[in-house]
């Protein structure tokens, strides 16, 4: 069991579904750092400042360790920019975390995801095409492992993600 469990990636790899499924079968919830945020912004996320969202995650972090202090254990986060991703680990070194950060290999099928029906209201396809290639391309940061989520299959990502757990 870890303290917390981060499902990142761009918009449109499957983060909110793939997060719903492990938080059924793990008997946990999901905890969306969107919601932090989404007081501020507005429906074309137009207006976030970089001083909202540091108070947002400075919340966040404090609920974290508040969520630990009680014995909470298998939090699933998600909803991170991938600047936050690449410093969870120093952000978040009091607590035993795991990343899975998903990814898309195929641009046009990330692209028919953005513009399709979904939670989310971020439809901005150039910049999650950019925001999946660079974590494409990124080294892995400490307890982050990628998962190819291309085939737009929740469960075998599930299963992956599942299997790492139990290692």
């Amino acid at each position: 069991m870890k303290d917390l469990i981060v499902i990142a990636g761009a918009p449109g790899t499957g983060k909110t579904t793939i997060s719903k499924l492990l938080a059924k079968d793990l008997n946990s919830f999901v905890f969306d750092f969107g919601i932090l945020r989404e007081v501020h912004l507005d429906e074309k996320w137009s207006n976030a400042t970089k001083e909202e969202e540091q108070m947002s995650f400075e919340n966040l972090i404090f609920i974290l360790k508040n969520y630990k202090k009680h014995g909470y254990k298998n939090l699933i986060l998600n909803d991170f920019q991938d600047f936050r991703v690449q410093r969870l680990p120093t952000d978040l070194a009091e607590l035993d975390f795991i990343i899975f950060s998903l990814f898309v290999d195929n641009d046009e099928e990330l692209k028919k995801r953005v513009k399709g029906p979904r939670d989310s209201g971020y439809k901005d396809v150039p910049s999650a095409i950019a925001w999946n290639r660079s974590l494409m391309e990124r080294p892995a940061v400490k307890n982050e492992f990628k998962i190819d989520n291309s085939e737009n299959d929740p469960n075998k990502a599930l299963l992956e993600i599942i299997k790492l757990l139990d290692k």
